[in-house]
């Protein structure tokens, strides 16, 4: 992936629509626009055209997420509630994945090849660093988690649910709703 300036600036871009609109419904013609740049000199930056940018927008974007969620876990100490916390903290400030469409929808666009290594790169972004902090928590009996995967899969999909709750309908600033949502996980909701 070229790591100039003007290629970063497409994929700020591209990922924009791609995140708005999904795979299929974006074009080059509607990322030249947006960069008031011809769409064919898109292909001087990405030969491959549509299907390269969208690819180097997601792999940019999940290292993108394993790095802030590797960060997050390893700043936030040993305690588990304080990792998920700024785990939550960290993804709500980032544009979401949107791992349902990409699943749904856009891998069926893209290619089996390219799927599968986006796939790979969604798990070892977003779901390794998770099951790794819980079965450290698991180990150190901080919780009594049997399913790990399922754990961090929920704690991903929760959070990425927060992107669309706006703050005017929940009531509570984001930050307040990541904490009440972790608490729920944590505590559980039978009465003790």
């Amino acid at each position: 992936m070229p790591d100039n300036e003007t290629y970063q600036r497409i994929l700020d871009v591209a990922a924009d629509l791609f995140a708005k609109r999904g795979y299929e419904a974006v074009t080059l013609r509607d990322i030249g626009q947006a960069l008031d740049m011809k769409h064919a000199s898109l292909y001087y930056y990405a030969p491959e055209g549509k299907k390269q940018l969208y690819m180097d927008v997601m792999e940019r974007n999940l290292l993108r997420h394993r790095d802030g969620i590797e960060a997050a876990i390893r700043d936030a100490g040993e305690d588990l509630r304080a990792q998920l916390r700024a785990v939550g903290r960290w993804l709500i400030s980032q544009p979401p994945v949107d791992m349902r469409r990409l699943i749904l929808v856009d891998t069926r666009s893209i290619g089996a090849a390219e799927a599968a290594h986006l796939s790979q790169l969604a798990n070892a972004a977003l779901r390794e660093p998770l099951v790794a902090a819980l079965g450290r928590a698991r180990g150190d009996g901080q919780i009594a988690l049997r399913n790990l995967d399922m754990g961090a899969v929920a704690f991903i999909t929760l959070i990425e649910v927060v992107h669309g709750v706006q703050t005017g309908v929940s009531r509570m600033p984001m930050d307040a709703y990541i904490d009440e949502l972790i608490d729920m996980l944590m505590n559980g909701w039978l009465g003790r």
